[in-house]
């Protein structure tokens, strides 16, 4: 399997033809027909936010003190500020393990106490720069989701709003995730994160420049693939309700974490998902399925996916 690297530029700019823009979305298309992920460049970030979203990541991963994590951690809903979601957690399994701190957007809602998802982001103090760098690093990832979801209308022939309808107000979730390093005579077959696929639309994949961790599975559902980074450009791949949403043409790719260096490594996944309220349901396939009304609401989706503890 080879995963494609897809230069999205020509797709963001305005004064590109019909035919190139379509040519952009044909590649996007294959690549998720084929594969499940791709590299995407020409996104118009600046690498140098990049730079400073790994940076931030890592010290407070490294500095923030037990207190403060603490503080922010992810608490039960129903219970004072908690929902379920947002804040610091660190991740036990008996195969994976890594820490982590999760950003939702943030929706009008009652609360406290708030049910699950719908609570408020915990923002850790350290370091100072770290809230206003992601919420802009969040800013140009929303807005390239919904460029994304109107290139996927265009190659598949639907209505442009038929996507961007439902994402226009995308409940997405920015995860800062540090795994930690494996010391030299451990088992390094159980670090990392299990075997899943993403249960949203698509997922921006950023990470320092450790290889060999991301591993996907191959289309003969034996062999693993590494993902590698590739400097300037983000990792994506769709998830299951798109896979939902296309009636199966999209694929979810099954993938893994296999960290085995001595060193921390950083990833920050941003998982682009639907409005909290879109029901989504096939736009391809059959008369009889659609007719059925075959589909999911988002927000049941996402809160049976949550689970606490951790």
């Amino acid at each position: 399997m080879h995963i494609p690297i897809i230069d999205f530029s020509a797709f963001l700019d305005s004064t590109s033809s019909d035919h190139v823009k379509l040519e952009v979305a044909k590649n996007l298309d294959q690549a998720c027909r084929e594969v499940g992920f791709f590299y995407l460049s020409g996104h118009g970030i600046d690498p140098s936010l990049f730079s400073d979203m790994l940076s931030n990541a890592k010290q407070f991963f490294t500095t923030a003190s037990t207190e403060e994590k603490d503080r922010i951690k992810v608490r039960p809903s129903g219970e004072g500020t908690g929902d379920d979601s947002r804040g610091y957690r660190v991740v036990e399994r008996a195969d994976a393990g890594y820490e982590a701190v999760d950003f939702l957007r943030e929706i009008e809602t009652d609360g406290p106490p708030y049910t699950r998802g719908l609570g408020r982001n915990q923002w850790p103090q350290t370091p100072e720069s770290l809230r206003s760098t992601a919420e802009e690093y969040t800013t140009h990832l929303e807005t390239l989701g919904v460029a994304i979801m109107k290139a996927f209308a265009l190659a598949l022939d639907v209505p442009e709003e038929t996507f961007a309808s439902r994402v226009d107000q995308s409940f997405w979730q920015l995860r800062l995730a540090a795994y930690p390093g494996v010391p030299e005579g451990l088992d390094q077959t159980k670090s990392g994160l299990y075997q899943h696929s993403d249960f949203g639309i698509l997922t921006f994949l950023l990470t320092d420049d450790h290889k060999g961790s991301l591993k996907v599975l191959a289309p003969n559902g034996e062999d693993w693939l590494s993902a590698d980074p590739v400097p300037g450009a983000l990792i994506c791949n769709i998830g299951d309700m798109l896979s939902v949403w296309t009636d199966g043409i999209y694929k979810s790719t099954q993938h893994k974490v296999l960290h085995t260096s001595q060193d921390m490594r950083i990833s920050i996944p941003f998982f682009f998902d639907p409005n909290w309220n879109a029901r989504i349901e096939p736009v391809l396939g059959n008369a009889e399925k659609k007719s059925k009304g075959e589909g999911v609401n988002y927000k049941d989706v996402f809160t049976g996916a949550i689970k606490y503890p951790y």
